[in-house]
């Protein structure tokens, strides 16, 4: 395995770092711009909280979930701390892929759509999908959350290697 030199690793572990607590505050952001929009008293007032949470999406979900699951894999591959060596990283690992996907496939595209709608004059989805939307990405802070923790309780110790034999 190939290490990184410490000042690579150094900035490769800032760039990480500042990508996944952007990528944090981007979903705390959409969670309050979304619970707005479904508790305004007024069509223009959740227009405008939907189509600021669709501008974020479109801005910024992608590049900071990409970064942080990248700069992840190459710490992860050219450090000590090795991609399966200790359940932290692994089960972080696991729920990045899953935010990645998530983040980029499911919730934002919904939240575009309706930034769309609330742009276009379109009627919004009921309230009954907005607050499945809140609540999907409630969840996706929350395991966002998960991995931070993970990041810095470390728990779980090692993996264990398969017993030959």
């Amino acid at each position: 395995m190939r290490r990184l030199p410490p000042g690579w690793r150094k900035a490769v572990l800032s760039v990480h770092v500042i990508a996944s607590v952007g990528w944090l505050g981007v979903h705390a952001c959409l969670v309050a711009l979304l619970a707005i929009g479904l508790a305004a008293d007024g069509p223009a007032r959740a227009g405008a909280a939907y189509t600021a949470a669709g501008m974020l999406v479109q801005t910024l979900v992608a590049p900071v979930s990409l970064t942080s699951l990248g700069t992840g894999l190459v710490l992860s591959s050219a450090t000590p701390w090795g991609l399966f060596r200790h359940y932290w990283v692994a089960a972080k690992l696991v729920l990045t892929i899953l935010l990645v996907f998530g983040s980029n496939l499911s919730l934002g595209p919904a939240v575009v759509e309706m930034a769309a709608a609330a742009q276009g004059g379109t009627a919004v989805p009921p309230d009954s999908d907005r607050l499945r939307y809140v609540v999907a990405l409630s969840v996706a802070l929350c395991a966002l959350l998960a991995a931070t923790l993970l990041s810095t309780v470390k728990p779980f110790g090692r993996i264990r290697p398969p017993q030959r034999g």
